[in-house]
């Protein structure tokens, strides 16, 4: 009986000091988790500067067409984040156009899109 005690014993502490060797299979599945969600992340913020270049392009091309561009020495370009800000701060369309070298009708349509 005793050797059956002792024998267990020295299998118990046997498996136990294997168990510090072997891989856990869920810190790996954990870490590439972790890679591709870092992956999507910086996509994500990729796409995010392309579309703002992409909309900063549009308004400089929608600005470059209008008749009033001569007259207007004073305005700027501003991005549609910058008319959606200026919106909601309170200032009317007629407000933003005069700001910006868009007229009221490319105001209306940057708020409603």
């Amino acid at each position: 009986m005793e050797l059956v005690i002792i024998a267990l014993l020295g299998v118990s502490a046997l498996l136990f000091i294997l168990s510090f060797f072997t891989k856990d299979r869920y810190k790996v599945v954990e870490k590439q988790q972790e890679n591709i969600s870092i992956q999507f992340m910086q996509e994500i913020y990729q796409l995010k500067k392309k579309v703002k270049v992409l909309e900063e392009e549009y308004m400089l091309e929608d600005g470059s067409s209008s008749p009033n561009n001569s007259l207007k020495e004073n305005t700027k370009v501003i991005s549609r984040d910058d008319v959606l800000a200026m919106y909601e701060e309170g200032y009317s369309i007629e407000e933003i156009a005069s700001m910006s070298e868009y007229n009221a009708e490319d105001i209306k349509d940057l708020l409603e899109n």
